[in-house]
């Protein structure tokens, strides 16, 4: 079998945890390595552990989530961080997401949409609910309007340096679909997609899905 996925789980009501511990449990490729009950402690058990992903709730004692996931990523970049919260303002949705967040989702969404979402982050994929998404759009536009209308030199470059094919990939990922999904849309394998997706993050200077995204908004390849 293949090795597990290791997650912890950053939350500070027990009862939740514990739902969330015994639903990842019967997953036979994700195994919880730890639970924290607060911010201070799920940057302690990262440090000390160094999972895979982080499922990180938000209003937590000592340290919030803003400040852990700033000290994780700080420290391990290339740790997953999933925020697993029940609030959705927009403000909130759009700082975690900028400070590296993989997937934003609510306390509300159902057990299949999280491991979905744990087994994307793993696999470098984002998963963000569609009503999130809207709010991080709608943030990112507020604060790039003036930038589109006077763009950055090299903006147009970065552009023009993408293959048609790499466009159509990116197009693709900007629509929120997976990497399954854009092979089978543009008849090409997967791995194939995944070496766009790594080429488009290179080139465009872009850490994520996300981020690809925005990308794909601001300089007009989608348009909300």
């Amino acid at each position: 079998m293949d090795e597990k996925i290791r997650v912890l789980i950053a939350d500070d009501h027990h009862l939740f945890r514990e739902m969330l511990f015994h639903t990842l449990s019967e997953e036979e490729d994700i195994e919880v390595i730890a639970e924290a009950s607060d911010g201070e402690e799920a940057v302690a058990q990262a440090r000390k552990l160094h999972p895979d992903i982080i499922l990180l709730d938000i209003n937590m004692p000592r340290m919030n989530g803003l400040e852990a996931i700033r000290e994780i990523k700080r420290e391990q970049p290339l740790c997953k961080v999933v925020i697993l919260t029940a609030l959705e303002d927009d403000a909130y949705v759009f700082k975690f997401i900028r400070e590296g967040a993989t997937g934003y989702l609510m306390k509300d969404t159902n057990a299949l949409e999280v491991i979905k979402a744990i087994r994307s982050a793993y696999s470098g994929e984002s998963l963000i609910q569609p009503r999130i998404v809207n709010k991080i759009l709608k943030e990112f536009c507020k604060l790039s309007e003036e930038k589109r209308k006077s763009p950055e030199k090299g903006e147009s470059g970065k552009l023009t340096s993408l293959t048609e094919r790499e466009r159509e990939v990116l197009s693709h990922v900007a629509q929120g679909l997976n990497n399954k999904e854009i092979a089978s849309a543009l008849f090409i394998s997967e791995a194939t997609v995944k070496s766009h997706v790594a080429n488009l993050m290179s080139k465009l200077n872009l850490r994520d899905r996300v981020e690809m995204v925005l990308f794909a908004v601001k300089n007009g390849i989608i348009s909300l």
